[in-house]
């Protein structure tokens, strides 16, 4: 019985010290000042790396800079592909606990585009008294530098040891002329395009 008790106690003291170590560890973390990670979507189309600073040490505004890359391709009539190379820039603001964030942010897109065809056909009129059109092969192609505004809403988590996760949602609004996708569609000035996001890094 006595021995009994004695276990009960023993567990009984591991249960309340460990919420109360947890909470001393907790009101010692203090939150990277910097962060470098790699997003998948949003601001950032196919692939990015990124770096993200706060403005000071205790700071929830924050700054972030990147560079990222796409790419789209189309063979259903001829070859088309388009080659996307972006740079953004964003302020943001973090909301919630040390670890665990509400992240808003506007930021700003530069767009390089190259788009290329290669293998299209045109048909051109019969002529010198032969009957019928003939077809010729011709290839096309034409560079855009398009600039784009974003928000960004999303969750961002910073464990102990310096692991970082983002995941949320990037709405984006065309401010300059349009250009012309692989699947020869075209985004127009004003065309609001949404695209969701992960990310994963490293704070420090």
């Amino acid at each position: 019985m006595k021995r009994t008790v004695t276990v009960v106690a023993l567990l009984m003291s591991l249960a309340l010290a460990m919420p109360l170590s947890a909470k001393t560890a907790d009101s010692t973390y203090v939150m990277p000042q910097h962060s470098a990670y790699m997003e998948i979507g949003g601001a950032s189309d196919f692939v990015g790396l990124n770096y993200d600073m706060r403005l000071g040490k205790t700071s929830r505004w924050g700054f972030r800079g990147g560079v990222s890359w796409a790419y789209e391709s189309n063979s259903s009539y001829a070859k088309t592909k388009d080659n996307y190379v972006g740079f953004s820039t964003e302020v943001n603001y973090l909301i919630g606990g040390r670890r665990n964030h509400l992240e808003l942010g506007f930021g700003n897109k530069l767009l390089l585009i190259k788009y290329k065809l290669s293998g299209g056909y045109y048909d051109y009129p019969a002529a010198n008294g032969n009957e019928g059109n003939g077809t010729q092969a011709y290839s096309y192609s034409k560079t855009w530098v398009r600039d784009l505004l974003y928000l960004n809403i999303g969750y961002r988590h910073e464990a102990i040891k310096g692991f970082q996760f983002r995941c949320g949602v990037t709405p984006m609004v065309n401010v300059t002329n349009g250009w012309q996708k692989a699947d020869g569609s075209w985004v127009n000035s004003g065309n609001i395009l949404i695209a969701p996001y992960a990310s994963f890094g490293w704070a420090f």
